[in-house]
């Protein structure tokens, strides 16, 4: 991409607001092949960044927008509306971005200089369905409308298992749950641990043979938040063949700090490189693009419908309680994010930081995103 050698690739981001307004905003023109939302709204912000593969969340669990997507009944839509907006645009010749389908996508994107979006399910909610029947429907009619990696809980319990959130009940995976991952295990989708209990990462494990994914997470051991993860689940993704991508927010990647530093990031990336191994260890910073208060005391989300001075950086501020997700703790910090490379626009700079540390250039291009450009191509071939 522009501005670096390296192939960079983003493990964890959600949809920005700006696109997802931009398409409402044009969608005639979209539709027509007039017009392009992504273009106007997220090309720039990428191409700054210097991504050129993007894990994309199009949906999940839980929803921090207030606006759409905010109750159980929404989340199966929300996906659907996040996914046609993808569709429309490719099919309509944005020729900005690629949506992966298969290996044979993700090499013609990196090829050609565009944009490749492996499009991700974030918690399993949107599968879920009637309350009194289990099907497996929804997750092939998402597979079939783009969907190639899924999230299996957020950090409070579904229909598929215990999030980390759920600390008592150590509870495994549903019967449910283990269908969906064998069904995601057929259909050739990433499986992503993230946010998943002890009991149902091992669980998960046990049922599948596929390269394992924890998409957004730190060291337990450094940091100690219920969503990051300890060294024995580290080994266990290193050995499968897969990664961990470390995120970028405070609270993971340490806790116990205002703010973290890159300092503190390369300390947690050190940490998982000699416990997973160089091969498994990729960012995924989890920006969000979620119209938010500034005023982080406020009680009211109501942001997106701009009723509040609004920015980007603290998602968990729309939420009814401040600074929880799911009844995990998370902060009130005046940035959630690391300071130096936490904006979009100063990702590469983490390049530099690491070089400055003493990784090597092919440690360098593993990390920054040749591990997780493998991951996919192995999963989706």
């Amino acid at each position: 991409m522009e501005g670096t050698k390296y192939f960079l690739a983003d493990g964890f981001a959600n949809l920005l607001d700006e696109y997802v307004f931009d398409f409402h905003d044009h969608e005639g023109e979209i539709v027509r092949g007039t017009y392009s939302a992504f273009d106007q709204a997220y090309l720039p912000v990428l191409r700054r960044q210097g991504v050129g593969l993007l894990h994309l969340c199009v949906g999940g669990g839980h929803a921090a927008q207030v606006m759409y997507g905010a109750t159980d009944k929404h989340f199966f839509w929300d996906v659907h509306r996040n996914l046609d907006m993808l569709l429309c645009e490719e099919e309509r010749g944005t020729g900005q971005f690629i949506l992966c389908r298969r290996a044979e996508d993700l090499d013609r994107a990196v090829r050609e200089g565009k944009i490749a979006i492996v499009a991700a399910l974030a918690g399993g909610r949107a599968l879920e369905g009637k309350s009194n029947y289990q099907t497996l429907a929804n997750l092939r009619t998402l597979y079939r409308a783009g969907l190639r990696a899924l999230q299996l809980t957020g950090n409070g319990r579904n229909r598929l298992g215990d999030g980390c959130g759920q600390h008592r009940t150590q509870g495994r995976l549903t019967d449910y749950g283990v269908a969906v991952v064998r069904e995601a295990d057929r259909l050739g989708m990433v499986l992503d641990t993230a946010q998943l209990n002890d009991a149902g990462f091992f669980d998960l494990a046990e049922q599948t043979d596929s390269p394992l994914l924890d998409s957004h997470t730190c060291a337990r051991e450094l940091s100690d938040h219920p969503q990051n993860i300890g060294r024995e689940r580290m080994e266990a993704i290193g050995r499968s063949g897969g990664v961990v991508a470390l995120s970028f927010r405070t609270a993971l990647v340490a806790t116990e700090k205002e703010q973290a530093d890159i300092s503190d990031l390369l300390r947690q990336i050190d940490y998982a490189v000699e416990t997973a191994g160089i091969d498994h260890v990729a960012l995924g910073p989890d920006y969000c693009g979620f119209k938010t208060p500034k005023d982080r005391q406020t009680l009211r989300g109501l942001a997106n419908l701009g009723f509040v001075e609004s920015d980007y950086q603290t998602p968990y501020q729309s939420e009814k309680y401040p600074g929880y997700l799911e009844s995990v703790w998370y902060g009130i910090r005046k940035d959630d994010f690391i300071s130096g490379p936490s904006c979009r626009e100063r990702f590469p700079e983490v390049i530099d930081a690491l070089r400055c540390h003493g990784y090597q250039e092919e440690d360098c291009a593993k990390l920054l995103g040749q591990n997780l450009l493998r991951l996919y191509r192995t999963v989706l071939k």
